[in-house]
């Protein structure tokens, strides 16, 4: 892997003709919002671009509809960019392996990217839509509104309302230039925060209903069963591990989702405890203070392996 510049990664882009664009499993809104703003953003350079995405947009992200969609062809490209992960392993796609076109990451995660040929990486960054944003305004692309709302919401997602450990001068700075650029944080927030169903609001007592105190009260843990969820599975349960995360005593939340595969986990933190770490030596990732894991086992045995792995000093 070679770490790159915004420089240099404006020049590869603008090399190719033909990209394809991947993010991450289970795609959040910084991955959505910077697969759609630099999707829209290339094309209206007069590039061919597409985004491969697996399953259709949460119902919270339906105001990126008119750029993505559901789709898993994977066409013949000069350049494959994958957004908002440092893993190959990582990407919302069967076998990534097996991708032959040259691959530049595009992320701000901790991570080797060892399996890039190129990364445009900066940790220090709140969001990969921070680092879409840069490169756009490299390649003298214009940041339409609603592009600008993209990238937006990308930040706001991923510092969880401005409030994460993963907060800084910049971040404010980046929002404040796109709030400029037409983006609208009042709608968005109506779209992220403002779009839970009846099928999820019940979902959520039943999940609260599990709620259960570990280590002195620093651990909370939350499950939800697949038969407590919507029907199709399509529950949106990105927030409820906030309610666990939101109690006095908790450094550690943990929410537990079970699927067709076997369990999602949403992992959050307070103070200077890192779930990333712990996140990556169970096979997934993400910050300090937001990380998460798929796991091929049951709701028990994922829990009993997350308590093993949570460790405090004292």
């Amino acid at each position: 892997m070679t770490k790159i510049g915004v420089d240099k990664a404006a020049e590869i882009i603008g090399s190719a003709n033909s990209i394809l664009l991947i993010g991450h499993t289970d795609p959040d809104g910084d991955c959505l919002g910077s697969l759609y703003a630099l999707k829209a953003g290339l094309i209206s350079s007069g590039k061919s671009a597409s985004v491969y995405l697996k399953k259709p947009l949460p119902l919270k992200y339906r105001f990126l509809s008119d750029e993505l969609r559901e789709n898993t062809d994977i066409p013949e490209c000069d350049l494959i960019v994958a957004l908002d992960t440092p893993q190959l392993k990582r990407l919302d796609i069967d076998e990534p392996a097996k991708l032959k076109s040259l691959i530049l990451a595009i992320d701000h995660h901790p991570g080797e990217h060892a399996e890039f040929a190129y990364a445009l990486w900066d940790d220090g960054k709140s969001a990969c839509a921070m680092l879409i944003k840069a490169l756009l305004q490299e390649m003298k692309i214009s940041i339409t509104p609603k592009m600008a709302s993209a990238l937006y919401a990308g930040i706001v997602t991923d510092t969880n309302s401005f409030v994460n450990q993963n907060t800084y001068a910049d971040t404010f700075q980046a929002a404040g230039e796109l709030t400029e650029l037409g983006a609208k944080p009042d709608e968005i927030a109506k779209y992220v925060y403002g779009s839970l169903t009846p099928g999820d609001i019940s979902a959520l007592s039943k999940a609260l209903s599990t709620l259960e105190l570990y280590d002195k009260d620093r651990i909370a843990v939350m499950s939800l069963k697949r038969e407590w969820q919507n029907e199709g599975n399509d529950t949106d349960t990105e927030l409820f591990v906030n309610y666990a995360r939101s109690l006095i005593n908790t450094e550690v939340a943990i929410m537990l989702t079970e699927t067709k595969e076997g369990v999602r986990v949403n992992l959050r933190a307070k103070n200077a405890y890192d779930v990333s770490a712990v996140a990556r030596k169970l096979g997934g990732g993400g910050h300090k203070a937001a990380a998460g894991i798929r796991m091929s086992c049951t709701l028990a045995e994922a829990k009993k392996l997350l308590l093993e792995n949570i460790k405090f000093d004292d």
